[in-house]
């Protein structure tokens, strides 16, 4: 009697088999391909073609994970993939709504994760966003934009237009200096460590609170500067790039 009591709780407390979705939307160049998460890292690497791989794993650690999906919309050039939860409406079939991870009381949560891997098509713009994981982009031949809450960021790739996390570090390494605009790269618990052409050309602003500043690339300072701050320009400056951190330090590197 015991031991069939035993599985029984062995077999209640296992969690479940994951689970997959995959999308396959075809993106021509220039488009956008938007990326939403709840609670996962995203795993993103450039593809060849026209058509974008996008693979989510569902994986169930506490609770109910069946109110937890992912979808797809497609608007004009913009592809979105966004995990919802659809507790507090089972009919909800758009990536915009309210999510919570309660679906049995205030204080007894669900635990459910989705992990993205994503291939992205030649040209195609990447707009990613996670709450609680890492996104980690590499190779990208064209512009992203990578945001966390809880999590690092991890980024290779010809340019971006912004990089941003609140509890994590940011490591972003660029193959080229030329994005539009300004390259605003953002975080507060954690450190920032960029690595640019040795060519780099860029009106350049730096600040962190609890952290020290090093650049192995020339500044020619044209405003304040401390150790805790700086504005100036290196080579013969033109793009904005903006950088800040609380609690961590700021590194530029060659490379």
């Amino acid at each position: 009697m015991r031991r069939t009591l035993l599985a029984s709780l062995l077999v209640a407390a296992a969690p479940l088999a994951a689970q997959e979705t995959r999308f396959t939307p075809t993106i021509a160049a220039g488009g956008t391909l938007a990326l939403e998460n709840i609670n996962g890292p995203m795993v993103i690497t450039q593809g060849t073609g026209r058509t974008a791989e996008v693979i989510v794993t569902k994986r169930v650690i506490k609770g109910d994970g069946s109110y937890v999906k992912a979808i797809m919309e497609e608007r004009g050039g913009t592809v979105r993939i966004c995990t919802i939860y659809t507790n507090r409406d089972p009919n909800r079939k758009t990536c915009d709504g309210e999510n919570s991870s309660s679906s049995r009381g205030r204080d007894n949560y669900d635990q459910v994760e989705m992990r993205y891997e994503v291939r992205v098509p030649a040209g195609v713009l990447v707009d990613a966003e996670s709450v609680n994981g890492n996104i980690t982009a590499t190779g990208l031949e064209a512009s992203a934009a990578l945001e966390s809450v809880n999590g690092a960021i991890t980024f290779s790739g010809t340019t971006a237009s912004h990089l941003e996390t609140v509890n994590g570090g940011i490591k972003a390494k660029f193959t080229k200096a030329d994005w539009d605009g300004t390259l605003k790269v953002s975080a507060v618990n954690g450190g920032v460590d960029l690595v640019f052409p040795t060519g780099l050309d860029a009106d350049i602003s730096g600040e962190t609170v609890n952290g020290g500043i090093s650049s192995d690339f020339p500044v020619t300072i044209e405003g304040k500067w401390g150790p805790k701050s700086f504005t100036g320009k290196i080579g013969r400056g033109g793009r904005r790039l903006s950088i800040e951190t609380v609690n961590g330090g700021i590194t530029l590197k060659k490379g």
